[in-house]
């Protein structure tokens, strides 16, 4: 009996001590019940997708799953080759690596951990090794003006593909200044003189008397799943008896000496004689079978370029056939055909328009541009892809 009152008394002595003590003496954190914190983040696993069209050059998506009790602030990831790389970030939500600070056709291993809102990282955790891609990879499709045409003599031969004069050399050159220089794009030119949309499908013969099989067909190989491809694409006036209209209003121009009669020249050979009604549908089914093959078949990224006004360009010193009279009458033109090529494009394909003002050939080789209008089409170009 006397055992038992002791022991009540002792239990009753320590419980009014403990009693008296301040809360925050025997209650223990919560952190250390339910571990926040010091617990560091887990990545249970990761996957490096391949560049898709969607994807700024040289960036790439992850896929993760990843883990903590208070939340993962970042991911950061490091290329290792012979020894550990640089150490970079990426965004929680829609996670991306960036290719930038390694060399294309090189084998490197990737890491990834999560760091958690206490700045814990978790163990490194081995996404993937292999060898990165290529570098990005520039493809210049379609007709005359893309092809970079040429022509000098009315009597002389023509040069119905000349790459380094297109502007597709002057995209590669604004998109390598802004990317390292083993980055520097890779470019191919298929495009050549005489192509409607109809010859980009098919294939067919160019100005020059050569045959040319399917472009579409050449880029689905040129342009592999794994790397950063781009197309641009100028096509459709071909598709139309455009050249005719020109060489008609060229003629009717040259022996009027008025304004009222270069304007009455404009009206009959544009409203008269171009057939872009007849050729609209057509036109705009073809356009659309070959964007959504591209979206379909490729990860390119697909940029269509409009055309330009050659209004007041320059045939010979001081002489331009077609004269400001005739502008409004060439805006109502292109924009017709750039409505027909337009209504068929995929969501996905990026329309790139073309500002007045691009410098053009004299003598036969008018109205291709020449350097300096190349250089500007493809600066244009550059910026849209640069967006």
């Amino acid at each position: 009996m006397q055992a038992r009152v002791r022991i009540l008394l002792g239990l009753a002595w320590a419980l009014a001590i403990f009693s008296a003590l301040p809360a925050s003496a025997y209650v223990r954190p919560v952190v250390a019940l339910f571990p926040g914190g010091p617990m560091p983040p887990a990545v249970h696993s990761a996957e490096l997708r391949d560049p898709q069209r969607h994807n700024q050059l040289l960036e790439a998506d992850l896929v993760i799953d990843a883990t903590d009790n208070d939340g993962i602030e970042r991911y950061e990831y490091r290329w290792n080759s012979a020894t550990y790389g640089s150490v970079l970030s990426a965004e929680v939500h829609r996670p991306k690596v960036s290719y930038a600070s390694i060399r294309p056709n090189t084998r490197y291993e990737l890491e990834l951990r999560a760091v958690d809102v206490h700045n814990n990282p978790s163990e490194w955790y081995r996404v993937w090794s292999g060898v990165t891609p290529g570098p990005p990879h520039v493809i210049v499709a379609g007709d005359s003006i893309a092809s970079g045409y040429t022509k000098r003599w009315f009597t002389g031969e023509a040069t119905c593909r000349d790459a380094d004069l297109s502007y597709g050399t002057a995209v590669v050159r604004e998109l390598a200044a802004r990317l390292p220089d083993q980055w520097t794009p890779d470019y191919t030119n298929i495009a050549w003189a005489a192509a409607g949309v109809e010859e980009v499908l098919s294939g067919g013969v160019d100005s020059c008397g050569r045959s040319h099989p399917s472009q579409l067909d050449q880029i689905a190989v040129l342009a592999p799943e794994g790397a950063w491809n781009i197309v641009i694409m100028t096509a459709g006036i071909n598709s139309t008896n455009w050249a005719d209209v020109i060489v008609e209003l060229t003629r009717r121009t040259v022996f009027s000496f008025t304004e009222n009669g270069d304007r009455r020249a404009c009206d009959l050979a544009l409203n008269g004689s171009w057939n872009i009604e007849s050729r609209r549908e057509s036109i705009t089914r073809i356009s659309s079978i070959l964007t959504e093959s591209l979206s379909t078949n490729t990860n390119a990224r697909v940029f269509w370029t409009g055309y330009y006004d050659i209004t007041d360009t320059e045939l010979a010193p001081m002489w331009s056939p077609i004269g400001r009279v005739c502008e409004a009458h060439v805006d109502h033109a292109m924009d017709d055909m750039h409505d027909a090529i337009r209504s068929g494009l995929s969501n996905d394909t990026t329309w790139v328009d073309i500002d007045k003002g691009i410098a053009t050939q004299s003598w036969a080789g008018w109205p291709h541009p020449n350097v300096e209008g190349h250089d500007r089409i493809g600066r244009a170009i550059a910026e849209s892809i640069n967006d």
